[in-house]
């Protein structure tokens, strides 16, 4: 009995095992997936698998293109990756090729997100001197928590995001501590939530600008922390150069589709609904929410001013995220709300991170907190067994959450006449002659992508400006469809599309009309889109409202050869990026290095 607690305790003291711990927390949520051999198929699924699908062809093949995709969206050169997440999408399409199929590869990238969140979380307790068992308790809650949850559940790339905003919020609060501003931690860790989601990066860094304030206001070295404020900005925007340069150019010379514009925010808020009880914040977690709150504001004047300015963005953002605010008269004043911010739930990321932060620093210095106080029982066993009842009652609503998409995808696996559960989806199983489980479990991963397809029109061109007034007057959706995906099957003989060594695509086709006829081509042209149409430079080119060229083809065969021109300038760019995340990995190196010399 001694040997085995003596085992047990050199395991707990093991360095792994934080390791240990998550991948078992990530093993049992992930269970469902797992036995029943089955993934999920959501709101945002597909979309995401196109993307991912495009750089594992490119990492296979070795036609590498950053701007068109070439092999996923119906092979129509569209741009998506170079603005949404460019690092990740190289990641996710690496670990997609690494992967079996379809189902194998949904649980390790969901499995990745969670130890991600799982380990950032953890590091961000750990910086803010929480102990290591709650830290680990804390890191296990984040990463089945509702905010990186949403990924698992539904593929919400805001849930991936959020998986990274604790690795940002490492270097603020040690600045917060300090004051002084650790310029590679905050620089590295915007520059991943850049390289990975937008949106989550401009959220964390309205979060982070109340402590960067605090900060200035108290440090006595107010000049050095404007100077290495400005290295920091400086080091952050040559890191992700390739990012917000390329937006920028992108931008600047096209008309690119938007999101949807969501005409009823309000709706998708935290509240107290079935819907947001569910996927937004489940009722532990709001309790969390509130018990650190009702902490704060009741010992407001013994706390430092460190988890005074924490908690205090929490809260702002944690009312933000709810529909406490009038988001029907705020988007009503501020239309373009609709399509930037989108959902206001997409604000609660912050609340996840910080609530969660403070109730490990709550539990690490008051021996009271969580406690059966009124019964002079200050016990941190009772403290343990609490956190693990709230762990359980989350688990079980996202089983339950969960249960609904596996149910939906075992019985697409068992029936081809199952319904798609997904919006804005269509079906071409039988077209291809093939089955929903052929296209789940097949090592041919091109099976789902040709033969389910959602018509998500996000930054395709198009030749007037869309915006939220006009949006659903351009109908993208439904244009997306019929002259990009469905268009390719109404010509005799379809376009046959090859992908060159070069990163460029030739698209085949034949006219046989006995005279020149123009043809609508189910691909899509930028500014910077270049078309070779049997030899000779197609210029200008007629774009439809969905970006689609028309062209006029000669009898018999044509050949279109489509390919993206970057020019010196995003050479520059690329050159840029890379040189700057080596010079701070090898800094990085090198003072691990020094340091660990100078303390031997």
């Amino acid at each position: 009995m001694e040997q085995l607690r003596n085992a047990a305790k050199k395991v707990h003291q093991s360095r792994f095992f934080p390791l240990l711990v998550f991948g078992l927390l990530g093993l049992i949520a992930l269970s469902g997936l797992i036995l029943n051999n089955t993934l999920i198929l959501s709101v945002d699924t597909l979309f995401h698998f196109n993307r991912f699908y495009d750089t594992a062809e490119q990492i296979k093949n070795g036609t590498y293109n950053y701007f068109q995709m070439n092999y996923g969206f119906s092979q129509t050169g569209r741009i998506v990756n170079a603005l949404y997440g460019p690092a990740i999408a190289y990641l996710g399409g690496l670990i997609l090729y690494l992967s079996y199929n379809w189902i194998v590869f949904e649980i390790a990238i969901s499995m990745f997100a969670m130890l991600v969140a799982a380990f950032s979380m953890y590091w961000l307790c750990r910086v803010n001197n929480v102990k290591r068992d709650y830290a680990i308790i804390i890191g296990g809650l984040y990463m089945t928590g509702s905010s990186v949850f949403g990924w698992v559940s539904t593929q919400q790339f805001t849930g991936f995001g959020a998986a990274f905003v604790p690795f940002f919020f490492i270097g603020v609060t040690l600045m917060l501590r300090r004051l002084k501003i650790p310029v590679i931690g905050i620089s590295v860790g915007m520059a991943i939530l850049m390289q990975t989601h937008i949106l989550s990066s401009l959220i964390a860094f309205s979060a982070a600008v109340p402590m960067i304030i605090v900060s200035l206001i108290l440090t006595k070295n107010k000049w050095q922390m404007i100077r290495d404020g400005i290295i920091t900005s400086v080091l952050t925007l040559a890191l992700t150069i390739n990012v917000w340069g390329v937006m920028l150019s992108i931008f600047k010379n096209n008309y690119l589709i938007p999101t949807f514009p969501n005409l009823e925010m309000q709706f998708n808020t935290v509240s107290f609904e079935a819907y947001s009880l569910q996927t937004i914040a489940k009722p532990m977690e709001l309790l969390i929410f509130l018990y650190v709150t009702y902490y704060i504001i009741t010992r407001w004047k013994r706390l430092d001013y460190v988890f005074r300015t924490i908690g205090s963005v929490a809260v702002f953002f944690f009312v933000l995220s709810t529909n406490a605010l009038p988001w029907e008269r705020l988007q009503f004043d501020f239309p373009k709300l609709t399509t930037l911010i989108q959902f206001p739930k997409r604000f609660v990321v912050i609340p996840f991170v910080l609530f969660f932060l403070l109730l490990g620093m709550i539990l690490s210095t008051d021996k009271n907190a969580l406690t059966l106080k009124p019964l002079h029982y200050p016990s941190r066993v009772f403290t343990m067994v609490l956190l693990f009842f709230v762990y359980a009652l989350n688990m079980e609503t996202n089983f339950q959450s969960m249960n609904v998409g596996i149910s939906q995808t075992v019985a697409m696996k068992q029936s081809i006449e199952a319904q798609l559960p997904v919006n804005h989806a269509f079906s071409y199983d039988k077209k291809f002659n093939r089955t929903y489980k052929q296209d789940f479990e097949s090592h041919n991963k091109t099976y789902l992508i040709q033969d389910i397809i959602k018509t998500t029109p996000d930054y395709l061109p198009s030749n007037v400006a869309v915006n939220e007034a006009n949006y659903y007057q351009v109908h993208p959706y439904r244009n997306n469809h019929i002259q990009l995906i469905k268009h390719n099957f109404k010509i005799k003989g379809g376009y046959t599309k090859k992908v060159n060594k070069d990163g460029s695509m030739t698209i085949t086709w034949r006219n046989h009309h006995s005279k020149t006829t123009r043809y609508r081509v189910t691909v899509v042209k930028y500014a910077a889109t270049k078309l070779v149409l049997n030899g000779k430079k197609v210029k200008p080119v007629n774009i439809s409202k969905v970006g689609a060229i028309t062209v006029n083809a000669k009898p018999g065969k044509n050949v279109l050869k489509v390919s993206y021109r970057t020019g010196l300038g995003m050479d520059v760019i690329f050159l840029v990026t890379v040189v700057s995340w080596m010079g701070v990995i090898c800094y990085v190196i090198i003072k691990r290095f020094k340091n660990k010399k100078s303390n031997q």
